[in-house]
C-alpha cells in the first residue's frame, strides 16, 4: 500500500476553460485539449511543484488525423502541426512559458490512463507533483507523497468510471476502484 495526499484538485469542463493568461497569438493556435491542459496547469501549478505529469487516453487524435490528411493530400506535413501533435507538447509549452525547469512526463495507457498517471505521481519519493488528466474534461491534482490522506493498494478490481473518480475526489465516495488497484481516503 502506498500513502499520499491530494493537496489541491480541479475539474475543468469545456465551459471552465480559461487561457486568458496566454497571449492571443498563442491562444488561437491551441487545440481544445491544449486549452484544457493549460487551464488545469495554470490553476494548480506553484513554485513548490517538483514535476508535472500529463495523462491522456487519446491525446491529440484530431491533430493527428489532420496531419495524415495533409500528408495524403499535399505529400508533406506542417512542422508546426507535427510538433503540436506530440503527446508532451502542452506540458513542454507550459513549462517553457512559465520558465519551469523541473521535469515533466506524458503518459497514455488506453483505458487506464487516469490511474496510470496518478500511480506514476504517487511512486515518486518525497515529491509534490502537478498531475493533469485531459481528454473531454480535465482533472488536475497536486499530489504530495510526503504526507498521507489517501492510499493506493494494487490489486485486481473491476475498473469504475472517471465519473466515479470525480465523485471520490469530491468526497462522494470513500474509495475508487481502478484497473490498477483501489484508491481510498484514509
Amino acid at each position: 500500500m502506498k500513502n499520499f495526499n491530494i493537496e489541491k484538485s480541479c475539474i475543468i469542463t469545456e465551459s471552465d476553460i480559461d487561457v486568458s493568461f496566454l497571449p492571443m497569438l498563442v491562444r488561437r493556435k491551441l487545440s481544445q485539449l491544449d486549452k484544457i491542459i493549460f487551464s488545469v496547469l495554470d490553476k494548480l501549478y506553484d513554485e513548490k511543484i517538483d514535476n508535472i505529469i500529463l495523462s491522456s487516453r487519446y491525446g491529440e487524435f484530431d491533430r493527428l488525423n489532420e496531419i495524415i490528411s495533409q500528408y495524403q493530400t499535399d505529400n508533406m506535413v506542417s512542422p508546426i502541426k507535427f510538433s503540436a501533435s506530440v503527446h508532451n507538447y502542452a506540458p513542454a509549452a507550459f513549462s517553457q512559458m512559465k520558465k519551469i525547469t523541473d521535469s515533466y512526463n506524458a503518459i497514455s495507457a488506453s483505458d487506464e490512463s487516469l490511474e496510470a498517471g496518478i500511480c506514476t505521481a504517487i511512486i515518486q519519493p518525497d515529491t509534490r507533483t502537478c498531475f493533469c488528466y485531459a481528454d473531454d474534461i480535465g482533472i488536475g491534482l497536486v499530489i504530495d507523497t510526503k504526507s498521507g490522506g489517501y492510499s493506493f493498494a494494487p490489486q485486481e478490481t473491476e475498473a469504475e468510471t472517471i465519473e466515479d473518480f470525480i465523485s471520490f475526489l469530491n468526497s462522494g465516495k470513500d474509495s475508487w476502484n481502478s484497473g490498477l488497484g483501489v484508491f481510498k481516503r484514509v
